[in-house]
Parts: structure tokens; sequence; C-alpha cells
């Protein structure tokens, strides 16, 4: 058994977070189907799965040919009613014959992907992380991106967003494997891209969605908060100012960090493992420390300018 995955994590296009109403609106993708919201430690709402039936090849690090029938299920989600992600998976699993069956075979099995193929587990998770431009191959990143496009027209958002901050997408695989303990490989691929190859008991396979939607969370707010340092240094090197986008980052992302909070305690170490390389939280805390230093020096600019008029005056 193996699962694939892709998060994509971006800004609700709105001024300001949404209160809970409103987000269980903009969420409510499936008529008669509840809106899941919590409050503690954080809010978070969900909505229900959607199902998308596939019929494509799959890539594989061995060049084997497979191929892939059944259904990719997705669900957007919003935390503090300001980041909204999209995240849509499949279980594949080795078809009994070589040929396709009956599409009501495969609509009984949601989320469910059936692969007709020689090739491994290992050798099908390798062969879609691998797979950055897929276009004939399985594309989990559309239907995360085609559900996140949905609720970003949603007549209830204003459409302006109060920090500049660019999407981030986490592809993911989860196998079962021998290691003691669960194991997470995370890699950089560019400034936007992750991949993770989780490798986890057969109980764990289940819940290895949900750490790889809180890793995307924490990966986005960790990479807006470098963009948004990077973009007040270089707002200061022509003389403007930048103190506004400074407070608004705090006003808006600093309380959302908490890192596995939604994350089974099964799945935790994974979690320690990346506190201590590359070390998330440290990297998290000296962007904070760095933003609120700019804003201590600029309000204190600010009162010395103010000082000297008065004293001009």
């Amino acid at each position: 058994m193996l699962i694939l995955g892709e998060v994509r994590t971006c800004l609700l296009h709105n001024t300001a977070p949404l209160p809970a109403p409103l987000v269980a609106q903009i969420l409510g993708t499936v008529p008669g189907r509840r809106v899941l919201c919590t409050e503690r430690p954080i809010a978070h709402a969900v909505s229900p799965e959607l199902v998308t039936g596939i019929d494509c090849k799959l890539a594989t690090s061995s060049r084997v040919r497979a191929r892939g029938i059944g259904t990719v299920t997705s669900r957007a989600m919003i935390t503090s009613g300001l980041v909204l992600q999209g995240s849509a998976s499949a279980y594949l699993r080795r078809a009994t014959g070589p040929s396709r069956l009956a599409w009501s075979h495969y609509a009984d099995q949601l989320g469910v992907v059936e692969v007709i193929s020689l090739a491994d587990a290992a050798g099908l998770a390798e062969g879609y992380l691998a797979d950055s431009t897929p276009t004939s191959t399985i594309d989990l990143g559309s239907v995360s991106e085609r559900l996140i496009s949905d609720i970003q027209s949603h007549a209830q958002l204003d459409h302006v967003t109060s920090v500049r901050s660019r999407p981030t997408c986490v592809r993911w695989a989860a196998r079962i494997g021998d290691h003691d303990g669960p194991v997470a490989r995370v890699r950089t691929e560019d400034d936007v891209v992750r991949t993770i190859e989780l490798i986890v008991d057969e109980s764990q396979l289940g819940i290895a969605a949900r750490f790889c939607e809180d890793f995307a969370l924490h990966d986005w707010l960790l990479t807006t908060l470098t963009q948004i340092i990077e973009q007040t240094d270089r707002l200061k090197a022509l003389g403007r100012e930048a103190l506004d986008i400074l407070t608004t980052a705090v006003e808006r992302l600093f309380h959302v960090w908490m890192p596995g909070a939604r994350v089974d305690p099964v799945l935790s170490p994974l979690w320690d493992a990346l506190e201590r390389r590359p070390g998330f939280s440290r990297q998290w805390n000296a962007q904070v420390s760095r933003i609120r230093d700019q804003i201590a020096l600029q309000t204190l600019q600010a009162l010395e300018q103010a000082r000297r008029g008065s004293a001009d005056w």
C-alpha cells in the first residue's frame, strides 16, 4: 500500500481574517455535508471531501510502465481565517488483473487508485516525487489547485490581500517500511516546492496526510516571513517605509505558528526530528526576533524625527 498526495498553501484573498461562520460558508463545497470546524489550539476548518476520477499513467523510478485507475479525494482547509490549503491524495494498490474494469468497481472505492504494473511501492513513490511537471501522469497538484481556485473566487471575499506572499507546494508519498518508528525525508526542490518521502507502519498510513498538511502550513509560514523580510529590506534600500508591512505580519502570522499541534501523537517524532535539523522553530524564532527588532528600531527613529520636528518648531 502506498499513498501519494500534494498540498498547496496560500494566503486567502481577503483583507482581514474571516470569522468562523463565513469560513464554514466558503468551505461548504458539498451540499448537505458539514464543514469540520475547531477553535483550539487555533481556528481551523476543513471542507467535505470531493472525489475526482482518474485514468492515467504513473511515473516510476525504473521507467516500468504503470497505469492508475480510480479516484482521488481532495479537501480545502482554512487556518486562522487566513491561510488556505488544498490537499489531494490517493491510496495506490495493485490491481488484481491487467485490464480496466467497469467504472462502478472504482467508484465504490473512494480515494483508491488501482495500479496496473509490476512496479513496487518504492519505485512508484520515487517516480511520483521526481515528476515535478506531470503532463500525462497523475497530477494531484492540479486537483488541489482547482479546489483553491474555487475557494478564492468566492463572492464573499474582497480579493485584497494584506501580506504579499507566494503559494507553496508540498508533494508527498507515504509507504510502509521496516524502520524503527516513522521516518520523513524532506527535500527543498526550489523556492516554493518541497517533497516528503514518509516511511511508516501500515497502521500509520491513514494519518500521514495530516502530518504533511501541517508541515505544508508551517513551511509556508516560514517561507512567507522570509519573503516579508526581503521585501522590507528592498523598501529600506529605496528609502521607503516598511513599518505597515512588518506590523501586519505580526498581527496576521505570528500566532499561527504551532508545529505539530494537529498531528497525531504517533507521528510527533517526525516533527521532533525536523526541530533538531534543520530546526524549523529556531529559524522561525530568529525571523520573528528580526521583525520585532526592525519594528522597534523604526518606531524609535519615527519618535526621534517627531522630537526633532517639535524642537525645530
